[in-house]
C-alpha cells in the first residue's frame, strides 16, 4: 500500500511540475503583452503616470487586458501540454524500438526479411541468423537470396510455390546450407508482408529454427529401430540391443571368420505333409521353430535362415564366444530333448511324432550382408556351411553328427561323443570323419515347458 501511495505521489508531483511550467509560459506571455499595452497607452494618451497606465484608470480599461491575460495563459498551457505529449510519444516509440531491436538481436531463432520476388534477395537478418549460417556480417549475407540457402531444388520450389499460393508457410523442414557448405536441417516459417495502405506485397518475412539435432536424433532412432528389427530375427534381444547401441560391431561386407554352423531338419517331412492339412503343417512348424529359436538364443547363437522344415544356426558370427562349438552342441542336445517333449504332447493328441536330424561343422567361412540393397540380410557362406548341411542330411532322426573340426579335447571332456565310420559327403573327395553326440556330461540347467 505504501508503494502505491508513493507511486501516486510521484505521478502527481510530475504532473504538477509540468503544470507549473505551462502556467509560467502563459503568464510570461501575458505580462509581455500587458507591458506593451501599458506603454502604448502612455504613448497615445500623453499620460506619463506608469502605475495608472499599468492597472488602468477604470474597469472598462482593465477587463480586456484580464481576458487577454487568461487567453495567453490558456494558450501557453495548451502549447506546453502538446509539446510534452509529443515528447512522451517520441520517448515511448524510441523505447519500443530499442526493446524490439534487443529482442530481435537476442532471439535464438533466425529472422530474415527479403524482397517479395522468387529468388527473395535478402534485405535484413538478425545476429542469430548470421551465426546459424556462419556469416560474419549482414552485408555479406545480403549479397545472397533466400533461394541460395536451400540445398535441394525440390525443397526450394516447394517453398516458393506454397508461399505464393497461401501467402504463408509454417514449419517447412528443409535442408539448408551454411557458408562453409555444411548442411543442416532448418524449420522455416514465412509469410508475405506489406505496409499499411499498400496492397502489393513488400517483403517476405521468415523465421528459421535450427532443428538439426532433433532431426538427426529422429533419424538415428528410426535407423536404430530398423537395425533392431532386423537383428532381432537373427539374435537374442540382448545381443540385438548390443548391435544397436554399438557395443557389438557388425561390419558390412564379407569378412573371413572361424564359426560353427548347425543345420536341423525334420525327417520324412515331405511324406508327413502329404497326409496332413496345410494349416496343421504350418501350425506344427511354427510351434517347432518357436522353441528351436528360443534354444538358439539361450545359447547366444544366430538364426541365419529357415529352409522349409529346416533351420540354419551359427555360433561365431556376428557374435564370437570362446566356446562356440560347445554352445552349439549343447543347443543341439536341448533341441533333441525338446523334440521328445514335443512328441509326447503330439502323441497325447493322437498326432504323428516328428524326428529331427542335426549336423554341426566348424571352420573358416565368409560372414556379412548378402542380397540386394533393399533386401540385404546377414548370413554366412563357404565350404564349412556346405559340410554342415551334408552332415545334417546324413544324420538319422534323433541323431546329432559333428565333424572332426568341431571336436576338441575340451569338447571330449565335456560331452559323451562316439566316433563313427567316416562318411562320404557330396563335394568332398575324401570321407569326412564324424562323431555322434550322445549327451552332456554336466546336467543342463535349461527346462522347456510346452503347452
Amino acid at each position: 500500500m505504501k508503494n502505491k501511495n508513493f507511486k501516486k505521489t510521484s505521478f502527481s508531483q510530475k504532473r504538477l511540475s509540468k503544470s507549473d511550467q505551462m502556467l509560467l509560459v502563459g503568464i510570461s506571455l501575458a505580462l509581455v503583452y500587458w507591458l506593451i499595452e501599458t506603454m502604448m497607452q502612455m504613448f497615445f494618451s500623453n499620460k506619463f503616470n506608469f502605475f495608472t497606465a499599468l492597472i488602468g484608470s477604470s474597469l472598462d480599461e482593465s477587463w480586456p487586458r484580464l481576458v487577454v491575460l487568461c487567453l495567453f495563459v490558456i494558450f501557453g498551457s495548451h502549447a506546453q501540454f502538446t509539446i510534452n505529449s509529443r515528447k512522451e510519444a517520441e520517448d515511448a516509440l524510441r523505447i519500443s524500438e530499442e526493446r524490439f531491436r534487443t529482442l530481435v538481436e537476442n532471439v535464438p531463432i533466425g529472422i530474415i526479411r527479403t524482397h517479395p520476388d522468387r529468388p527473395g534477395r535478402i534485405l535484413m537478418v538478425n545476429p542469430a541468423c548470421l551465426k546459424m549460417f556462419g556469416y560474419d556480417s549482414e552485408d555479406e549475407i545480403r549479397q545472397l537470396s533466400i533461394a541460395d540457402l536451400f540445398i535441394d531444388v525440390t525443397d526450394k520450389n516447394s517453398f516458393f510455390t506454397n508461399l505464393f499460393k497461401n501467402n504463408n508457410i509454417f514449419w517447412h523442414e528443409v535442408r539448408l546450407i551454411k557458408k562453409d557448405k555444411a548442411s543442416f536441417w532448418g524449420s522455416v516459417t514465412a509469410r508475405l508482408s506489406n505496409e499499411d495502405n499498400i496492397d502489393e506485397n513488400q517483403y517476405i518475412d521468415c523465421t528459421i529454427e535450427d532443428v538439426n539435432e532433433r532431426k538427426l536424433t529422429a533419424e538415428k532412432m528410426k535407423e536404430d529401430a530398423a537395425t533392431r528389427q532386423r537383428f532381432q530375427r537373427l539374435l537374442s534381444p540382448d545381443l540385438a540391443e548390443m548391435v544397436v547401441s554399438g557395443q557389438l560391431k557388425v561390419e558390412k561386407g564379407g569378412e573371413d571368420r572361424v564359426a560353427t554352423v548347425m543345420f536341423a531338419d525334420i525327417r520324412n517331412f515331405t511324406a508327413m505333409s502329404e497326409n496332413m492339412p496345410a494349416a496343421e503343417i504350418l501350425k506344427m512348424l511354427n510351434e517347432y521353430f518357436e522353441v528351436v529359436v528360443e534354444i538358439a538364443f539361450l545359447h547366444e547363437g544366430t538364426v541365419d535362415k529357415f529352409i522349409g522344415d529346416g533351420i540354419m544356426l551359427v555360433w561365431g558370427a556376428p557374435v564370437v564366444h570362446g566356446d562356440d562349438p560347445a554352445r552349439s552342441l549343447r543347443a543341439a542336445l536341448d533341441i533333441q530333448a525338446m523334440v521328445l517333449e514335443f512328441n509326447n504332447n503330439r502323441q497325447s493328441q493322437g498326432i504323428e511324432p516328428i524326428q529331427v536330424g542335426i549336423g554341426i561343422n566348424t571352420g573358416h567361412l565368409v560372414a556379412g550382408y548378402i542380397g540386394a540393397n533393399r533386401t540385404m540380410s546377414y548370413s554366412v557362406i563357404g565350404d564349412t556351411v556346405n559340410t554342415a548341411a551334408r552332415l545334417c542330411n546324413a544324420a538319422k532322426g534323433g541323431q546329432i553328427l559333428i565333424s572332426e573340426n568341431t571336436t576338441s579335447q575340451t569338447l571330449k571332456d565335456s560331452f559323451n561323443l562316439q566316433e563313427l565310420e567316416p562318411i562320404i559327403v557330396k563335394g568332398k573327395n575324401k570321407p569326412v570323419k564324424v562323431f555322434e553326440a550322445l549327451g552332456d556330461k554336466r546336467p543342463s540347467n535349461i527346462r522347456f515347458f510346452l503347452n
